[in-house]
């Protein structure tokens, strides 16, 4: 039997530049030292025979097709690489992870990219960084079915440890900016919550900035300027644009206000984004607002705003070191009064990119 070989990708957050990454816009995120991890090795019976510890789930298949089901995110990648031509052999695949779903973190791209990036080197295809991105989102776009932008795969691609990626996902290119944080530090907060309507709702979201940009003859938002949404007269697509346009002046002035280390600068374009996402995008929710509005009034936190999709999941906090747990335990204390749930956090620390293992 042949032996095993061990592959890990990174989760990701996301410091701003929420919902622009499927618009031609900026992000700024950071790779994190959590990760999905996944051991292959051919099979000998099946086309693939699935196992994971998260799940604890075994799956066993000869075809590629949609299961409705997690595994969709493998198979997927299966199918992608023979769709680019590239033949995958029966393969058995173990999955672990100790990063969390739900909050933001991207669990499925770090999937997807381990995955990848096994099959690459178990049938020696050297594929590229760059195309490794392309079959990865390619999977979760064209066999999952979620429509996700690019910056997702690309983090747990290009991820480097103290650095965050400033993207420009329109031209694809990318620089890395230090993490120089000084007397601050990142947290993530769990809200403990996920409403049913976040994917309907990302998929509609996806929608209104396509009809914009038909309304208004564009191909891409980096087209438009603020005036330009005067224009329209749909007041929710004039709200949709401008935290779109909005939100990509945010990353760039955040990513002047990091290499400066100008922290409470840049906690206040996190606040910003928060309430863009809130009022113009229409993607929080109460138990979110709650704990950012609880956040604002404190302090050592210099900035805060949900992270992800949106309708629930993580809020990614600048708070000075040292002073988060403090803080956290009245945060927490008044969240269970309000809403009769308990709230957890994570560390965020940084991690690079996708990488073999020992077994």
């Amino acid at each position: 039997m042949e032996e095993w070989r061990k592959f890990r990708a990174p989760g990701r957050v996301n410091i701003i530049g929420e919902h622009t990454d499927y618009n031609d816009g900026f992000v700024l995120p950071f790779s994190i030292d959590m990760h999905v991890q996944v051991k292959l090795r051919r099979s000998n019976s099946h086309r693939f025979i699935v196992y994971s510890e998260y799940f604890d789930e075994h799956f066993e298949s000869d075809e590629i097709k949609r299961t409705g089901k997690w595994v969709d995110y493998i198979i997927g990648v299966v199918w992608a690489f023979e769709e680019d031509g590239y033949k995958v052999d029966p393969m058995e695949i173990h999955v672990e992870s100790n990063l969390p779903m739900g909050v933001g973190l991207s669990s499925s791209a770090a999937l997807e990219v381990s995955v990848g990036y096994g099959l690459s080197k178990i049938m020696n295809y050297g594929i590229a960084k760059m195309e490794l991105v392309r079959i990865a989102r390619k999977a979760e776009v064209e066999f999952v079915g979620v429509r996700c932008g690019v910056m997702d795969q690309f983090t747990a691609v290009f991820g480097r440890k103290d650095n965050a990626i400033f993207l420009d996902t329109m031209k694809m290119e990318f620089e890395y900016i230090p993490l120089n944080l000084g007397e601050f530090e990142f947290k993530l907060i769990d809200s403990k919550v996920k409403h049913e309507l976040s994917f309907s709702e990302y998929n509609r979201r996806r929608r209104e900035c396509e009809e914009i940009l038909k309304i208004l003859g564009k191909r891409s938002f980096r087209e438009l300027a603020i005036d330009d949404l005067k224009d329209l007269k749909d007041e929710k697509l004039r709200k949709r644009g401008t935290h779109v346009l909005e939100e990509n002046r945010r990353v760039l002035e955040s990513v002047e206000h990091l290499k400066r280390g100008e922290m409470i600068e840049l906690g206040r374009l996190l606040y910003e984004s928060h309430y863009s996402l809130r009022d113009l995008y229409e993607v929080s929710c109460e138990e979110v607002d709650f704990i950012v509005d609880f956040l604002r009034e404190c302090e050592s936190v210099a900035g805060a705003r949900m992270v992800g999709g949106g309708f629930g999941g993580g809020i990614i906090v600048l708070v000075k070191k040292g002073r988060f747990n403090e803080i956290f335990g009245r945060l927490r204390e008044s969240y269970r009064r309000m809403f009769g749930r308990n709230l957890d956090y994570l560390d965020l620390k940084s991690a690079g990119g996708v990488e073999e293992v020992e077994p």
